[in-house]
């Protein structure tokens, strides 16, 4: 576990909380305070984790690529590890 990883599972799980606690809002009558709540925690939940998985993705294209300015000796390490 990295620690991107846990920021990321930290936050999703904040995130969830938070939505919830907006039904909870809603729930005593406290409904434009709810509404404008779970829009931003939706969008600020979704945002990081688009971010980090594209930025994971890219991690993961690079490290398991042979780019051609790779030199010879990663390749060949690259070809014994598959």
């Amino acid at each position: 576990m990295t620690f991107s990883k846990l920021l990321v599972a930290w936050l999703l799980l904040n995130g969830t909380v938070w939505i919830y606690l907006s039904y909870a809002l809603a729930y005593l009558g406290r409904g434009q305070i709810a509404e404008t709540l779970s829009k931003t925690v939706v969008v600020e939940v979704l945002g990081v984790v688009l971010v980090y998985s594209l930025k994971a993705l890219a991690e993961n294209l690079s490290k398991n690529n042979t780019w051609p300015d790779k030199p010879k000796a990663a390749d060949n390490k690259i070809e014994k590890d598959l």
